[in-house]
């Protein structure tokens, strides 16, 4: 098994703020925080350590890594999740600049068929 970031409080308490309006749930995710539309129980966001991984589809992903705007996100080490990107924690400092990446991950997630029980 990898050994997983350890998750940032902090950054936990933070991102519970900025989403206190927004209908999700939040679950314990290999040793951080995700956090979930409660539309369909698809994940857009969760912390790795003092980062934060954004859901925002393959397409999306690609074109934001490749312009180096962000980072891929892997876990595991051995293989990026495809449909996901890396926010450094100085690329999300700002709220506002967090809140419009939120809005865009909440949104693709929100497009996904539900997840299967």
């Amino acid at each position: 098994m990898a050994d997983w970031t350890t998750k940032d409080d902090a950054l936990v308490v933070r991102l519970d703020e900025l989403l206190s309006t927004a209908v999700v749930t939040r679950k314990s995710f290999f040793g951080n925080e995700a956090w979930f539309a409660n539309s369909n129980d698809q994940i857009f966001v969760q912390t790795w350590g003092a980062d934060v991984a954004l859901r925002l589809g393959s397409t999306n992903a690609s074109k934001l890594i490749d312009s180096q705007q962000m980072s891929a996100f892997n876990p595991s080490g051995h293989r990026p999740k495809r449909e996901y990107v890396l926010l450094s924690q100085p690329q999300h400092s700002n709220d506002e600049y967090l809140l419009d990446w939120l809005g865009l991950a909440i949104r693709y997630a929100e497009s996904l068929p539900p997840k299967k029980k």
